[in-house]
C-alpha cells in the first residue's frame, strides 16, 4: 500500500495501518478504502482494536462457512489433535471470541507483529539489510511463486531464470519449473540451468582444498553471452535437501551473489528447508555471508502450521500491483 488509510477514532488501528504499509507490501492485499484492522472475531462479527463491532458479509472470504471461532467445532478440533478443551461452555454458546483466524484483504494485530518480530530477527545480522518487507503464503511452493513473480515483474524484458540442477522448489507452476533439470519433460523455456558443485559435496578430501569455481563462473559467463539481459533472475538453496543432503562451499553462493550483482540480476535464496537453525544460524545466507534479494521461508517457519514468508527488497515488491500476490490465506 503506497498511503496508509485512515480513519477518525481508529487511533490504535491507524498505528497498524502505518505499519502495514512500511513492512508489506501492496500486492498481499488487493485494494479496500476501508482496510479494516480486525482484533478478534466471533461468528459473524469482528471487532477492531478499538471495540467498534462490524458484521462480516464476507465469512473471511467464503472460508468461515459456520462463523468465527465456533465453539463446538473448536472444541472437537482440540480433541482430535489431544490438545486440552477450550472449557466449560454453556450448550448456548456457539461462538467464542478470538483471534481472527482469516482476515482476507484486511489485517490484524497479530499479523503485523509476526511480520515485524521478522523482519528483526532476519536483519540481526549484517547480511541481511536486503529484508525489508514481507510478502506472507501458505506453503513454500506458493512463497516461490510469489517471490519469481516480484523478480520477474522489476523488468518483464528479462523474464528467463537461472537454476540450480537437482533443485527442489515445489510441485506446480513456476516452483515445478525451476525444479530438477532441463531434462525433465514439459521444461518452461525461459528457465536455464547451472550446475550446482556436487563432486566438491560427496567427496569430502575436498572440503580442505581451496574451492576452484572457474568451471562454474564458465557456466554463468556463457549464458549470460547467450540471452544477456533477458536473464532477470537467479534462484538456487543454500543447500540441495531432495534426494539427499548436498552442501556447497561457501564460495559457490557467494559466486552467484557476485555474479547477479555484476549483471543486476535478482538472487533468490529458497531457504524453505533450510531455515531456522538447519545450517547453525537462524538463517542459512547468515551462514554462508551473503546478501540475498530475498529469501523463501517455510516448513520450520511454522513448526507444523502450515505458512511461509517471501522476505525481501521493497523495490521489488512494489513492482507488484494490488492482489497481485493475494490469496485466501496470505494474511
Amino acid at each position: 500500500m503506497i498511503k496508509p488509510i485512515h480513519h477518525p477514532g481508529e487511533n490504535n488501528s491507524n498505528v497498524i495501518r502505518d505499519h502495514l504499509v512500511a513492512i508489506e507490501p501492496r500486492s498481499l492485499r488487493t485494494y479496500t478504502p476501508s482496510q479494516a484492522i480486525l482484533a478478534k472475531s466471533a461468528g459473524s462479527f469482528h471487532w477492531t482494536p478499538e471495540g467498534r463491532k462490524l458484521y462480516d458479509f464476507t465469512s473471511g472470504v467464503l472460508v468461515a462457512n459456520l462463523g468465527h471461532n465456533p465453539v463446538r467445532w473448536t472444541k472437537r478440533f482440540f480433541e482430535l489433535m489431544g490438545w486440552n478443551n477450550l472449557g466449560a461452555a454453556n450448550d448456548g454458546d456457539a461462538y467464542f471470541s478470538a483471534v481472527t483466524m482469516t482476515a482476507y484483504n484486511a489485517a490484524t494485530p497479530i499479523e503485523i507483529q509476526a511480520s515485524e518480530k521478522l523482519l528483526a530477527l532476519m536483519r540481526v545480522h549484517p547480511v541481511g539489510v536486503r529484508m525489508q518487507q514481507v510478502l506472507w503464503a501458505a506453503s513454500g511452493s506458493e512463497g516461490i511463486q510469489k517471490a519469481l513473480w516480484a523478480a520477474m515483474a522489476k523488468d518483464k524484458n528479462r523474464d528467463m531464470i537461472i537454476a540450480t540442477r537437482y533443485g527442489f522448489h515445489g510441485k506446480k507452476g513456476l516452483s515445478n519449473a525451476i525444479t530438477g533439470t532441463e531434462n525433465d519433460k514439459e521444461r518452461d523455456p525461459r528457465v536455464k540451468f547451472i550446475s550446482f558443485p556436487m563432486c566438491e559435496c560427496n567427496d569430502l578430501s575436498m572440503r580442505d582444498k581451496p574451492f576452484d569455481f572457474t568451471h562454474y563462473q564458465k557456466e554463468l559467463d556463457a549464458l549470460w553471452h547467450q540471452y544477456g539481459r533477458k536473464l532477470g533472475t537467479l534462484i538456487t538453496e543454500p543447500y540441495l535437501g531432495g534426494g539427499g543432503s548436498y552442501h556447497p562451499p561457501k564460495e559457490y553462493l557467494q559466486m552467484l551473489v557476485r555474479f547477479c550483482r555484476e549483471k543486476d540480476i535478482v538472487f533468490i535464496l529458497d531457504e524453505v528447508q533450510a531455515n531456522f537453525g538447519r545450517t547453525g544460524q537462524n538463517f542459512a545466507y547468515e551462514s554462508y555471508g551473503i546478501e540475498p534479494d530475498i529469501v523463501v521461508l517455510g516448513k520450520g517457519l511454522g513448526n507444523g502450521v502450515p505458512v511461509a514468508a517471501v522476505v525481501g527488497r521493497k523495490d521489488l515488491f512494489d513492482c507488484l500491483e494490488y492482489g497481485e500476490a493475494s490469496d485466501t490465506w496470505s494474511a
